[in-house]
């Protein structure tokens, strides 16, 4: 979920066809609750054209006893109930259809004068829902009939049911959600089109960032649109900088090794001068042409970077033993025993210097916390190699034993500045592999490094 929601395109998709959906929701509400007002005013406008037919049809005779009963059947509507009622709740004339007003045609009046005796009004129009949940259309007229000198108010009450209007207002919702639907869809496939446009100028920047990164390319083109033209601008400011650095970088350590190197030739040249002991002149040469090995090293790491070092790859066993040797000298005074073990045929798929790198922080780490004792494993099985570096000295808490492999961090016991562990970790994962930290059985840390 959380991949989808870190979609661009995606967040404008649902975003937008949202307030779509909200817009059109809102239009089919409107759409449906004008059909309704029409409805409502063309029963009304039915019903005043019925009434007006009952009361034109013929005028009730005064003499006659029971009133209203000179009124033309014709006049009536099919299926349009009408009563006149007096005010005083009595029927005096009806003209029933539906089954539920003729089962209760005696208390009729009575019911709607309970009902709608507080409208004070000589005609209304309104749709009445009954307890039982039936819906009418309701049409109320009050008049004025004189008997000789007495006048008697009269109501007509015509009703109509609302179950046809309310199937053709169902009818018209359903048409209605339909054409939103398929308007909905339409617009949808719209908007997923000029949203795709509107983002090929990402997709764009994203392909020449991508030629950047793989050196056909120096800089973002500045010939997007105007919105965009802040982002690749500061993009192409901060690949200037970057480039910057990285000259400053190479500048100073190509003077270090200028320095350096100046350095050595003047050891070379003081070993000769003095003619010194062949043993000795050797170790001095030994040492001279691993500084300018491990020079040369770091020059091209400054420059490629680690991925781009692997070459034809090392044997580490001889690599290990020279430097087993050079710290067995330096710490001689330690007395300290060390063990190597390998396997045949074991081999490091990277850069000499990388491997010379990495072995000489583990080791010297070994050398410095060792108290005696010190186990080197190098071992090798269908392209896996695992290199193992033991000690027994204080070990490292559990606690530090991520940190120690972030710059600028160390253990609590460790004197150190935490850069040695750090690039370790940095080749090792240059490699794709891992490292880790436990306890030794021989009482100390125990550094694993395994490369697939």
């Amino acid at each position: 979920m959380k991949r989808f929601l870190r979609s661009l395109h995606l967040k404008l998709m649902l975003s937008s066809m949202l307030v779509i959906a909200v817009i059109m929701a809102f239009s089919v509400y409107v759409l449906y609750r004008g059909h309704l007002e029409e409805q409502s005013q063309k029963a009304s406008a039915r019903i005043q054209e019925d009434l007006s037919r009952i009361l034109s049809s013929q005028r009730p005779d005064p003499d006659d006893s029971v009133e209203f009963s000179a009124i033309a059947p014709e006049a009536i509507a099919l299926k349009l109930d009408t009563l006149i009622c007096r005010a005083d709740g009595q029927l005096s004339w009806s003209s029933l259809h539906m089954p539920a007003l003729i089962k209760s045609r005696n208390t009729l009046c009575q019911d709607l004068q309970t009902s709608l005796g507080g409208v004070d009004q000589d005609y209304f129009f309104e749709r009445y829902t009954t307890r039982s949940g039936e819906s009418y259309f309701i049409y109320r007229l009050r008049f004025t009939h004189n008997h000789g000198d007495i006048p008697t108010t009269y109501y007509v009450v015509m009703i109509d049911s609302t179950e046809r209007y309310q199937a053709q207002t169902r009818a018209y919702l359903y048409r209605c959600i339909r054409q939103a639907l398929l308007a909905y869809a339409l617009l949808g496939a719209l908007l997923l089109f000029t949203s795709f446009w509107s983002l090929s100028s990402l997709r764009t920047i994203a392909n020449h960032l991508h030629d950047i990164r793989e050196g056909k390319r120096h800089t973002l083109s500045s010939d997007y649109e105007r919105e965009l033209q802040p982002l690749t601008r500061s993009i192409n400011q901060l690949l200037n900088n970057e480039r910057q650095q990285t000259q400053r970088y190479q500048h100073a350590l190509n003077d270090l090794a200028h320095s350096l190197k100046t350095r050595l030739a003047l050891i070379q040249l003081t070993a000769e001068e003095l003619k010194l002991k062949h043993a000795i002149d050797d170790n001095i040469n030994e040492q001279v042409v691993t500084m300018d090995q491990i020079i040369q090293y770091q020059l091209r790491r400054a420059v490629t970077g680690h991925r781009r070092l692997a070459g034809k790859g090392t044997e580490p066993v001889p690599l290990i033993e020279k430097l087993l040797a050079s710290l067995a000298r330096i710490y001689r005074h330690k007395k300290l025993q060390t063990r190597f073990q390998f396997d045949d045929d074991v081999f490091f798929a990277g850069e000499q210097g990388d491997l010379m790198e990495l072995m000489g922080n583990l080791l010297d780490n070994a050398f410095k916390f060792a108290i005696s004792d010190i186990r080197v494993t190098v071992s090798g099985n269908h392209g896996l190699l695992r290199i193992t570096v033991e000690d027994d000295g204080p070990g490292i808490h559990p606690d530090d034993s991520q940190q120690i492999f972030q710059r600028g961090r160390r253990a609590n016991n460790s004197p150190g500045q935490g850069i040695g562990l750090a690039m370790v970790a940095e080749i090792v994962h240059s490699y794709n592999g891992e490292i880790r930290v436990d306890d030794s059985p021989l009482g100390g840390a125990r550094f694993t490094v395994v490369f697939s």
